[in-house]
């Protein structure tokens, strides 16, 4: 054990002398935007849409949120928007005097979805205006992360995107991303932030990660690297998504779901996949059907091999690329 620690303490004495902490470079991490008045301010797509066809001045004030489950390796993708009413646009909008009749008047979705939560406040309360502080950071990529993982989890935002809760978030590039995403990095986050079965990778723990000094050469190579792989990452999520979503139209009944089992569909010869359909959705595939999806299914199971190697490749690149400005390179 305590080689163990030993070893821990070299480990973060080498990195802690080739950089300096990722605060000091891009300032303090923070906890994303929360605690919210209700959960009604976050909706879906399809909410967000009757509300900005109904007035679309009201479309910068739905933001994207990404919640500590939308945050993947590499990637983000969030189906989320959260609702955003200010202090300073309800004033500028209204007049001091701001009231629910007035938002019911404007904008009869919005309202809508908002009135059920509407008991819980006063009728002059605006409890809805919602004080994101320092909002304007969010108009630049974030890097964001979930506040409690088992595995690296980091992700860069598109612009504009909010972090949700359960998400922390600090400036963003793609140099950032690669470093974070690192073996190295991850081994150091590991000897600070375990908690029981999972990290707890609070703001001011991964804040004070040290980021490794880089020549133009080196941080271009780590910033394309980082780039490729997001964009890989996020292709074979949407490969995935999309022959689930695939196979649940064609054999699920209105409402399906795919299950564990079909969500890993490319883990599954064609026999067992369909098994899986049986078994979920009570009917075989129709036998006119099968030689069409035995040879989609291998097509996909193919695609998804290649990218997942391509993935492997470039990582091993990108750690090695990583441990040699730590200086901890074999």
């Amino acid at each position: 054990m305590k080689d163990h620690q030993t070893n821990h303490n070299d480990v973060l004495t080498t990195m802690c002398a080739v950089g300096r902490p990722l605060s000091m470079i891009v300032g303090p991490p923070q906890r994303g935007v929360g605690p919210l008045p209700t959960a009604r301010l976050i909706v879906d797509k399809a909410t967000r849409d009757r509300i900005v066809i109904f007035d679309p001045s009201l479309a910068p004030h739905l933001r994207r949120l990404v919640r500590s489950a939308d945050v993947r390796p590499w990637y983000c993708e969030t189906p989320r928007y959260l609702i955003v009413l200010t202090p300073e646009w309800m004033a500028a909008t209204f007049g001091a005097g701001a009231n629910a009749t007035q938002l019911w008047e404007r904008c009869p979705p919005l309202w809508q979805r908002l009135a059920p939560a509407a008991a819980r406040y006063g009728s002059n309360e605006t409890w809805w205006s919602l004080n994101i502080r320092d909002a304007a950071l969010f108009a630049q990529p974030r890097i964001v992360w979930s506040a409690a993982s088992v595995a690296p989890r980091f992700a860069l935002t598109e612009p504009g995107w909010l972090a949700g809760p359960g998400t922390c978030h600090a400036p963003g590039s793609f140099f950032l991303l690669g470093i974070l995403m690192s073996r190295q990095a991850w081994r150091a986050l590991t000897i600070e932030c375990r908690a029981g079965n999972v990290y707890r990778l609070l703001p001011e723990r991964v804040g004070q990660l040290p980021v490794p000094e880089a020549n133009d050469a080196d941080r271009a190579t780590v910033e394309s690297l980082a780039q490729r792989i997001a964009t890989l990452a996020h292709e074979r999520a949407v490969l995935e998504r999309q022959f689930t979503q695939r196979l649940v139209k064609d054999f699920g009944p209105p409402g399906a779901t795919p299950g564990v089992c079909l969500e890993r569909w490319w883990d599954l010869t064609f026999d067992a996949l369909r098994s899986a359909i049986t078994e979920r959705f009570g009917g075989d595939i129709p036998a006119r059907f099968r030689e069409q999806w035995a040879a989609q299914h291998a097509d996909a199971v193919a695609r998804r091999v290649a990218l997942s190697d391509t993935i492997a490749l470039a990582e091993d690149a990108l750690n090695t690329r990583v441990e040699r400005l730590y200086g901890v390179a074999e």
